[in-house]
């Protein structure tokens, strides 16, 4: 097949640009990082697949993450386990999948720093040119691992079964050390198919039994132990997420949001926390391109429980009415950057404030379509309370005050707010 030999040529000379130096930088993402060859790797293959292939569409991390799996198309992971690769940890690797009419029909999967290359097509699945097969044992001595978000929860439950868990930091790892017969069973517990797909076709052709659902996609060793890792591991459908918006001095995050990751993370619910710039490096262009990452993503969706704090405020109701984008709940701590037209305080930046000035549609957007609003408020705004009335007014929220506001570190900074936790609660 033209395919799988096209992938294999195209991969090993990717490796070539592994080698070279780099650059790290943040994704946006909470911890998430990206490299300047995970850009020069995905934009050499893409290359390579519009020469060969230009009527193939192209699913891919960095440059078309938006684009949806078609009936010809190729998956591109150009590093899978960056995190792994920019910190010299050598599980990572190059992968790549072929889809045509409507099936995938090859995978690749490099891990060069530890000389494995791995392929599959119809003939079956490969590791440097020898034919593998998965391996089956008794479940008590199964091994596997679970990748994606708040899998410590999903692993307890797996105890009663095996105690036996990796986690690899790559996707790719884990559904190539199953398919060589090292591992038992790998679940990807997210829905990006650059991450999974290459993998599950890999492992598919080396016997594995394998289902791919939201929040699950996954291969194991026979269906006995695949329907315990769909039982125990699979995310729940529906479920809200919390996304929480810091202000500019970042403090949110190490303080109350850090406490709701804390609390609801151990109720399997996803808290996402941004990494925003912070004063001078802040604007809303810059605001917005990071919330449309998780927008475009399904992390920031109609099931979203937003929480915003100060000049996060502003930014994110602007964001809501240019995107007509409707959270389950948006839950405003001190927005009075709503309406401050000069900031006096010296760790905030006053130039940002002309763009995070709302216009009046914006308001009435968030009141006419936004559902279950609050405004938090506290012994420190009492007295001062025209710009909390005046939002509350304005977005028909409802206020709720800050009984316990009394968790503070040294520097007078709040660290919880268990308010936070009964609203969230609730909406759950």
């Amino acid at each position: 097949m033209k395919e799988i030999e096209f992938l294999k040529q195209t991969v090993r000379e990717a490796e070539d640009i592994s080698i070279q130096d780099f650059k790290v930088e943040s994704k946006g993402a909470e911890n998430d990082l990206v490299t300047s060859l995970d850009l020069k790797i995905e934009d050499y293959i893409i290359n390579k697949i519009k020469e060969e292939y230009p009527d193939f569409n192209i699913v891919s991390e960095e440059y078309n993450t938006n684009n949806q799996v078609t009936d010809n198309c190729f998956i591109i992971d150009p590093i899978d386990g960056t995190i792994n690769f920019a910190n010299n940890l050598p599980l990572w690797g190059i992968q790549i999948a072929c889809v045509k009419n409507g099936n995938t029909i090859a995978s690749v999967i490099s891990l060069p720093r530890i000389n494995e290359f791995y392929y599959a097509d119809e003939t079956g699945a490969y590791l440097n040119d020898q034919l593998i097969n998965v391996n089956e044992v008794p479940i008590k001595n199964t091994l596997y691992a679970i990748d994606g978000n708040n899998n410590l929860p999903c692993m307890q439950r797996m105890r009663k079964y095996s105690s036996n868990r990796r986690n690899y930091g790559g996707v790719c790892v884990s559904m190539a050390f199953l398919a060589a017969g090292r591992i038992h069973g790998a679940v990807f517990r997210s829905d990006k198919p650059w991450d999974y797909e290459p993998g599950l076709f890999l492992c598919k052709m080396a016997g594995a039994s394998i289902k791919s659902i939201d929040g699950f996609h996954a291969a194991a060793m026979n269906d006995e132990f695949l329907n315990i890792l769909e039982l125990e591991t699979a995310k729940k459908k529906n479920v809200s997420n919390i996304f929480v918006l810091h202000s500019l001095n970042g403090d949110t995050l190490k303080m109350w949001g850090s406490d709701i990751k804390e609390v609801f993370s151990q109720k399997e619910i996803d808290v996402i926390l941004p990494e925003f710039p912070i004063r001078a490096e802040s604007s809303y262009e810059k605001f917005k391109s990071i919330l449309e990452f998780y927008y475009n993503n399904g992390g920031l969706n109609s099931n979203s429980i937003v929480i915003a704090h100060s000049i996060g405020n502003p930014y994110f109701i602007r964001f809501c009415e240019e995107f007509k984008f409707i959270p389950k709940a948006y839950i405003a701590v001190a927005p009075r950057g709503v309406y401050e037209g000069k900031i006096e305080r010296n760790d905030y930046i006053v130039a940002i404030t002309k763009q995070s000035i709302v216009k009046s549609e914006v308001l009435d957007f968030v009141k006419d379509n936004l559902n279950n609003k609050y405004c938090l408020y506290s012994d420190e705004t009492i007295g001062n309370m025209d710009e909390f009335d005046r939002f509350i007014e304005d977005t028909n929220a409802t206020k709720m005050y800050l009984k316990y506001y009394d968790h503070f570190d040294g520097y007078h900074r709040i660290y919880k707010i268990p308010e936070l936790n009964e609203i969230i609660n609730d909406l759950l």
